[in-house]
């Protein structure tokens, strides 16, 4: 039997299994020390995090609420504080926030601080210079471009930084007591493109009377430098009487041209007071233009027209036409609103017969109406954009109407051997004589926002209608050649003009559609504000193939026209799963005593502030007739189905047209005292500012 022997332990060995047991002990000390160091460590970090995300919010809000003050006369302080209170909204120490815009890199580029530090650019006696030395410069001609400054594409950007000092727990123990955050946020006020949409036509000067030149201090009369012509000087009691209804003092061209002679002694002028902000324009006995464009109260003999006609022909710098001059007063101080440094733009739309957008040289082959300078657009309001002229003296009537009596008349008593083309109140003598072409004016301006030489997609596009009347034209329809052709004055039914009282029963009226109720009133226009025709393929963009409704037997007309042109430049989707919209936000006015006179002038006008308001027609019943296209609505009598159409337009419901609601507003005319009507017009231009919204870019 084998014996095995233990080993002897030794002190060596009984010092090695001591050695091993401190050993363990230690590495489990430093474990958990790693293990709190761990946990302090994931401690310091969420508090971290979640104090960043805090400065985070604080910084974001301070940033669109800084970049909501970022307009035109605001400064930099107001600025800064807007920012700074919505840090200490978050009851956050505000001292260590800083706000920057382009004008801030400005400064520090010229100082020779930031990015420039020791490199200053300050601004000495003579002007800067470029090039040859003798061409002014600009700071963008000689500063670079920053995050904030982008010369080309100039943009309402702000951007706030702010810092905190975030407390730690478990670094604080090896030296580090607080961790410094920042954050930093940039946001916009987007900019803007705005299409003023004005009313020219005739009627916006047929309040203007002999009160009116002497409100502005035109001096006439015994004594006076100006001799105001008889069909001109007519007064306010004369126009309430019905006098003078014919006259030229209904027109713009007594607004135009008051007097006889020429005012060359220099007694009108800026230093005596009669000195007119917008105030008239002056013609030889030929009405060529005799007026100086430099708005110093003498006439000179350099031509400004030699058209009555031509839009861009007049200079309307100094025009007076009331109730006009009220509403270009409203616009250019609108226009001043906009931060055009910033990047704002506007076109100016005007329509009567027509749309027209003005472009300021007048030059078809680089057409660019968008204005993106103050002065550009102070200047083309004044000198571009006057009442339409109507030639034959008379405000509400056509030289077309006229023309076909007289000529008719003569052809009747053997004067004249053929029969006229034009014969009286006919289609083609009374067609031709609407003057509000409502849509035009919101096609034309759609038109120019959307431009693909010109659009800005990231701008938000804004379009402003104003008119004082119902539409009553629209623009041609395409292959209309002959005045007897349906359409060479656009969408007008047969029956809006026919006249069945009278001798002259033209076949249109009675052959047609025997069925169908004649009117004289409205000219094109059915004067029901609740029906809808439909008629444009907008596909092509022209009358849909086998439509009756877009003969002369149909029922489309200036007012459905006018609707069509709403939606195509304020819906998402002109039709469903069709056509797309330019989702524009649209705000209308309705202007003056017509308004209220004729039923269809202010339901169009709400119509188009519902299409802009949002990208959807909200309207029950106008989303009743272009869901199925049907003119007489399809829900009961008790009234539309508000669970199938949601909620209901604001402006829905039996509301007087001075109401405001929504994106519509009313504006009341007082001859008596035009400057409280400006003041109110001002207010809604005021309010539609106000409205514009702001965005955060990133």
């Amino acid at each position: 039997m084998l014996m095995r022997h233990l080993p002897i332990p030794t002190p060596f060995s009984r010092h090695l299994r001591r050695s091993q047991r401190g050993q363990s002990i230690l590495l489990l000390a430093f474990a958990f020390i790693a293990l709190i160091a761990f946990v302090g460590l994931v401690t310091d970090v969420a508090l971290l995090f979640t104090r960043y995300a805090a400065l985070r919010r604080a910084v974001d809000a301070a940033a669109i609420a800084a970049a909501g003050q970022v307009r035109e006369g605001t400064d930099y302080a107001t600025v800064a504080i807007a920012a700074e209170q919505y840090i200490e909204l978050h009851n956050l120490d505000s001292r260590s926030t800083l706000v920057e815009t382009c004008e801030t890199d400005i400064y520090q580029w010229r100082l020779g601080l930031g990015p420039w530090e020791g490199d200053p650019h300050p601004e000495s006696a003579d002007p800067w210079t470029c090039g040859d030395g003798t061409e002014k410069c600009n700071v963008p001609d000689l500063m670079p471009e920053t995050e904030l400054c982008d010369w080309d594409d100039p943009r309402k950007l702000v951007r706030v930084s702010a810092q905190i000092e975030s407390p730690t727990t478990f670094l604080a123990l090896i030296g580090i007591p607080s961790i410094t955050l920042e954050a930093t946020a940039v946001s916009e006020t987007a900019v803007l493109d705005v299409a003023l949409v004005i009313d020219t036509s005739e009627s916006m000067s047929q309040e203007t009377n002999s009160t009116d030149y002497t409100r502005v201090n035109l001096s006439y009369g015994a004594g006076g430098s100006l001799t105001i012509r008889g069909e001109c000087n007519t007064t306010p009691e004369d126009l309430a009487a019905g006098l003078g209804v014919y006259s030229r003092e209904r027109w713009a061209g007594c607004c135009n041209d008051p007097g006889t002679g020429q005012v060359s002694d220099g007694t009108i002028r800026k230093s005596t007071g009669g000195f007119l902000p917008n105030g008239w324009i002056w013609h030889d006995a030929n009405f060529n233009g005799v007026w100086d464009p430099g708005e110093d109260g003498l006439a000179s003999s350099a031509a400004q027209s030699n058209s009555l006609t031509d839009p861009d022909g007049f200079n309307f710098t100094t025009l007076i036409c009331r109730p006009f001059k009220t509403v270009k007063d409203a616009a250019r101080q609108f226009i001043k609103q906009l931060d055009f440094v910033r990047g704002d733009r506007v076109v100016l739309v005007t329509f009567d017969r027509a749309g027209v957008a003005y472009d300021p040289d007048g030059d078809d082959a680089t057409f660019r109406p968008l204005l993106r300078s103050e002065q550009a657009a102070i200047d083309t309001l004044n000198q571009k954009v006057g009442v339409l002229i109507n030639p034959t003296g008379i405000h509400n009537r056509c030289e077309e109407y006229i023309t076909s009596q007289l000529l008719w008349t003569q052809w009747v008593n053997g004067e004249l051997e053929e029969e006229p083309a034009r014969r009286p109140f006919a289609y083609e003598s009374i067609a031709p004589c609407g003057n509000t072409n409502v849509g035009g004016g919101i096609l034309a301006a759609s038109n120019a926002l959307t431009d693909p030489d010109d659009i800005r997609r990231e701008a938000v596009w804004v379009m402003i209608v104003l008119s004082d009347g119902a539409a009553n034209v629209t623009d041609r329809i395409p292959d209309a050649v002959n005045v007897r052709d349906y359409g060479l004055y656009g969408y007008c039914p047969w029956w809006t003009f026919c006249q069945l009282d009278g001798d002259l029963v033209w076949p249109e009226c009675t052959e047609n559609n025997p069925s169908q109720s004649e009117m004289e009133k409205p000219v094109c226009n059915d004067n029901d504000p609740d029906t809808r025709h439909f008629c444009i393929d907008w596909e092509t963009g022209e009358p849909e193939t086998g439509n009756v409704e877009c003969t002369v037997a149909g029922h489309y007309d200036a007012d459905d026209y006018a609707r069509d042109m709403a939606d195509f430049a304020g819906l998402i989707e002109v039709v469903p799963d069709g056509k797309q919209g330019n989702f524009i936000a649209m705000f209308s006015i309705g202007f003056g005593q017509e308004v209220l006179d004729e039923p269809t002038a202010a339901p169009l006008l709400r119509y188009i502030a519902d299409a802009g308001d949002n990208g959807f027609i909200d309207n029950n019943l106008q989303q009743d007739l272009r869901e199925d296209r049907n003119p007489v609505p399809t829900y009961p009598i008790g009234g539309p189905y508000p669970d199938y159409y949601g909620m209901p337009d604001v402006c829905e419901g039996d509301l007087h047209p001075t109401e405001q609601c929504g994106q519509y507003y009313y504006v009341f005319y007082n001859p008596s005292n035009p400057e409280a009507s400006l003041a109110e017009l001002n207010d809604v231009f005021e309010e539609i500012a106000s409205r514009l919204f702001t965005r955060l870019s990133r």
